[in-house]
């Protein structure tokens, strides 16, 4: 054996040992993921072609959950009724949430006084547990006693029925879940900020462009792939709203808050028919990815990305 054949040799069984070290690093992860994500997920697509009460024998049905939630009555105008509060939920929050996010942080970007604080107090509301602020935000919702309407009142403006009239109670989760969301986006905001170089910005200023002229022809361009990423994940994250509806208003009053999400919950926890709300939660992933390839063929062509 040559000397070249026993190094090609070593060479070969180096590579083979780095391969399986990496592999056996990231196997916890693997299985983690597969248990709790992958394996639910294929179980899903299962479960909705059958007719299954969680209990009961199962019989299997097709795709006669599909057309039932698409074109059978009532089922049809329910899934539909819920997929527009969904997309109203949607148009409403995404923008106001992303809008309000890149404001704070370019407001959190100067150096003003107890910037740390007013970080810290953005932030905190993110890792508070939704459950816990919907409550408090239910109580200042309250139409008689709630903080909300005192404070109106102080200032003598009329008040709102908030959660309990229509359509006050879809913009009162809007109000609810931009406040809560807004610390991630502006964190992620922020650190956009940080990339964009200092010296596009003073050779702007020194030809002559004023604080708007810099902000809209160089920080905005170079903040495009922050602004993108927020945009997909705060679409995504609204698409599956659910917790701030189950706590806050049952998806009332007259279902003009039952997002989506709210009525596979129904489906499922209440009426028993876990293969019709899989097939609902099916078709929610569905919409999603093909909002969201949507969104990466035409929002991201206007991506800017530095070296391109």
């Amino acid at each position: 054996m040559t000397e070249e054949v026993v190094l090609q040799r070593r060479k070969r069984l180096r590579t083979i040992k780095e391969f399986l070290t990496g592999y056996l690093f990231i196997s916890p992860a693997v299985l983690v993921l597969s248990i709790f994500v992958i394996f639910p997920s294929i179980f899903v697509f299962y479960i909705s072609t059958l007719d299954w009460n969680m209990i009961g024998p199962k019989h299997f049905i097709g795709l006669t959950n599909f057309i039932n939630l698409l074109f059978k009555s009532p089922y049809a105008s329910e899934f539909w009724g819920s997929v527009l509060v969904t997309a109203k939920y949607v148009a409403l929050s995404v923008p106001l949430q992303i809008s309000i996010s890149l404001i704070l942080a370019l407001l959190l970007m100067r150096p003003i006084k107890f910037r740390g604080f007013f970080r810290l107090g953005i932030f905190i509301s993110y890792v508070t547990p939704l459950v816990a602020t919907s409550i408090v935000w239910r109580w200042m919702f309250h139409p008689g006693y709630g903080f909300l309407n005192s404070f109106l009142r102080l200032l003598h403006f009329p008040t709102s029925m908030w959660l309990l009239g229509s359509p006050s109670a879809l913009i009162s989760l809007v109000i609810y879940t931009t406040w809560h969301a807004i610390g991630f986006s502006t964190i992620l905001f922020m650190a956009g900020l940080t990339g964009v170089p200092t010296e596009l910005q003073e050779a702007a200023r020194i030809d002559g462009a004023n604080a708007n002229g810099v902000f809209w022809h160089i920080t905005w361009p170079m903040l495009s792939p922050t602004t993108f990423f927020v945009l997909i994940i705060s679409m995504i994250g609204a698409f599956k709203m659910f917790t701030p509806v189950f706590v806050l208003t049952r998806g009332g009053p007259y279902y003009t808050t039952a997002t989506t999400g709210y009525y596979l919950y129904v489906k499922a926890f209440e009426d028993w028919a876990a293969g019709y709300a899989s097939a609902v939660a099916v078709m929610l992933f569905i919409f999603i990815f093909a909002l969201t390839l949507l969104n990466i063929k035409f929002t991201g062509r206007k991506v800017f990305y530095a070296g391109e």
